[in-house]
């Protein structure tokens, strides 16, 4: 987990906040940018969903219910990060956390308890700029929805290119039969948080269509290459591979 900065000073940079404490709470909000962030604290279970329950302190959890009822009336996004904790004397504090944001959605239990669902993304739907429904935690926050999808753009570029991986040549159907069909990730060869919102796609030049395992390589450490440098960097390994014959 990474912990350069202090835990205030990261909600404040990634949510826009100016707290000078965030000890206690489990939630913070921007209504500017209609976002609720959860820490989703691992010292409950590495797969822990949890967020939220009743069983917490009173003031911890009357000041996130407010958040949740956000979340499902108001139609705010919820972003997590995740923590790990430890309580002694009954003070609960952070010992470390990830500056890494995932989007995911709300699930209300009958228990009292809220958790944090990750979100289902197919391979043949756009994705985030990491390869995974994820954000770092920089100075600009990209969600999911931060820019309409064209969904035309897409299926032309597709129509074009077909289902198979323009890097490694990796084609789900010859693999996995009809259930692989129509299966592959849609890259954009310019990040979408590099274009302007009103940035008209054009399916030839600015999509391509690559597997899942090209597409994170392709977006490695919030450092996104081009496919051409990719490819030539495989290249150059399989050059320097020794033959095992």
């Amino acid at each position: 987990m990474k912990t350069k900065e202090t835990k205030t000073n990261f909600i404040n940079r990634v949510m826009g906040l100016k707290f000078k404490n965030t000890q206690g709470k489990y939630s913070f909000c921007n209504d500017e940018r209609r976002q609720i962030l959860f820490s989703l604290d691992l010292s409950n279970g590495e797969n822990t969903d949890l967020i939220l329950s009743q069983k917490w302190p009173k003031k911890g959890y009357s000041h996130s219910i407010k958040h949740i009822n956000k979340i499902l009336n108001d139609g705010y996004d919820l972003l997590i990060y995740k923590t790990r904790t430890i309580t002694k004397n009954g003070t609960t504090k952070t010992i470390e956390f990830e500056t890494l944001l995932e989007k995911r959605k709300l699930i209300v239990g009958n228990d009292g308890e809220y958790r944090a669902s990750p979100l289902d993304i197919s391979l043949g739907e756009e994705i985030s700029e990491s390869g995974k429904p994820f954000f770092e935690g920089s100075k600009k926050t990209i969600t999911i929805n931060a820019y309409e999808r064209n969904l035309d753009a897409k299926k032309e570029c597709l129509k074009l290119y077909g289902y198979t991986c323009r890097i490694c040549q990796f084609n789900f159907k010859e693999t996995y039969g009809e259930r692989g069909k129509d299966y592959i990730h849609v890259h954009h060869i310019i990040p979408l948080s590099e274009i302007g919102i009103n940035y008209k796609i054009n399916p030839m030049k600015d999509l391509i269509p690559v597997c899942p395992n090209c597409h994170a390589m392709l977006h490695r450490n919030g450092h996104t290459i081009l496919p051409d440098e990719l490819l030539a960097e495989m290249q150059l390994i399989k050059n320097n591979t020794p033959s095992s014959n």
